[in-house]
């Protein structure tokens, strides 16, 4: 099943910012210059200059300097306490700036308007920490106060809810990020699969692996995820056109993805196209003739009937396994075929080679003499069976069988009728 889109994990200084000045939690001292006084007016002018000019820790310096002199709870102190926290963002001391924005929050000093997005700031800020549920606690409060949410901040809810396990919540903020963009993104779409997954809503989550695969067809991942969710729908039908569409597309890479599309025309009834398929992978040398792969073709052709192609599988697979187990199939099918030397001849490679069951290989050696008359070999090889107690009960009934095919034939000769 698929994973869900990666959070930000560390954020830039300048990222931030933007970010902060787009939703006008990043003052101008400027704004405040008749809300506080001259003195720290120009401590912030001069800091926020130092901060443009890169010069961070000379900012810093002077802003904590600067604290240390300040009343609390004034707007002066939440000020340069804010100013403090984006300084120290620019440093990736992310733990440090939070305590900062949040020591500005506390003073209870700032804008509302400022205040919700520094709340918003201290959420993405635990968001990159990865600590989702101190982001939500800043992020839902942040969240109510906005008249119409842009993309990116119903975005950003989708992750914190998901990210905290809360998958319900996290959809419908992440459909309304998609449905009030012009341009989704593909995280957006993955997010919302994702959650689906979580919840076990495979329809919901099969709709929106529908617009991917329409969206992005180059990503075969979402072509596998759709197949996967309409098997977990017991959809088998759909599963199949689908990985066929991307087979006939050329699309398809991975020998995982060829052996399910294999299995899922074999489980649908059309074991030729699942033998075809494989010898489609074989020739463009997708898959390698290992032992799994040439053993489901083997299957495949036997199933379709074909039965020769199944026992040239079947031989195949008997030298990359260096067993005798393949070549008992291979015989099984030679007797369905009635030709029994070629049955005799499988079998008794499959007895020297070596099987699990000896008994089935000496009871099919039985019926491939019997069938040409070699009787006193078939007594022969029923009778080892006869010693083995999953074919004692059946080799008994064989040897009888044969007996009496033997006795008509002394019959018959012995009256000039054979």
């Amino acid at each position: 099943m698929p994973t869900f889109v990666a959070t930000l994990k560390r954020l830039h200084f300048y990222l931030l910012v933007l970010i902060t000045l787009a939703s006008g939690g990043f003052y101008s001292a400027y704004s405040f210059a008749d809300s506080i006084t001259p003195r720290t007016y120009k401590k912030l002018i001069d800091a926020q200059e130092l901060l443009a000019e890169e010069n961070v820790d000379d900012a810093i310096m002077s802003l904590k300097s600067w604290l240390e002199e300040l009343d609390e709870d004034s707007l002066d102190k939440a000020l340069t306490l804010q100013t403090l926290g984006y300084a120290e963002m620019s440093k990736e001391r992310f733990q440090v700036a939070i305590g900062y924005l949040r020591a500005s929050l506390d003073t209870g000093k700032l804008p509302e308007s400022v205040k919700y997005n520094v709340g918003y700031m201290v959420a993405q800020l635990h968001a990159a920490l990865g600590e989702y549920d101190q982001a939500l606690s800043f992020a839902e409060e942040w969240f109510v106060t906005l008249e119409a949410p842009s993309p990116t901040q119903f975005i950003f809810m989708a992750n914190a809810y998901a990210q905290t396990g809360r998958f319900e919540e996290a959809i419908p903020y992440a459909e309304s990020a998609i449905r009030e963009s012009s341009e989704p993104r593909e995280n957006w779409y993955q997010l919302v699969v994702a959650a689906h997954f979580k919840l076990e809503n495979y329809a919901q989550a099969a709709e929106n692996l529908r617009t991917l695969v329409a969206t992005w067809p180059e990503r075969i991942s979402y072509w596998e995820q759709l197949a996967s969710t309409y098997i977990a729908l017991d959809e088998e039908e759909k599963a199949f056109a689908v990985l066929r569409l991307a087979w006939l597309d050329d699309r398809i890479e991975k020998e995982s993805t060829l052996k399910s599309m294999a299995q899922l025309a074999l489980s649908r009834g059309v074991p030729e196209h699942a033998a075809l398929i494989l010898e489609a992978g074989f020739a463009r040398q997708i898959i390698d003739r290992n032992a799994s792969l040439v053993g489901l073709q083997a299957r495949a052709w036997a199933a379709a009937k074909e039965y020769e192609a199944a026992i040239s599988g079947y031989r195949q697979l008997a030298k990359i396994e260096d067993s005798g187990e393949p070549l008992l199939k291979a015989t099984r099918l030679y007797l369905e075929m009635e030709k029994w030397s070629d049955a005799e001849l499988v079998i008794l490679d499959a007895i020297q080679a070596g099987i699990e069951k000896p008994g089935e290989g000496y009871l099919m050696l039985g019926m491939a003499l019997a069938e040409q008359n070699k009787f006193e070999q078939s007594f022969d090889a029923f009778g080892r069976a006869a010693n083995f107690a999953d074919t004692k009960r059946r080799a008994k009934q064989w040897l009888r069988y044969s007996d009496g095919l033997f006795k008509q034939q002394q019959w018959r000769q012995s009256f000039g009728r054979e």
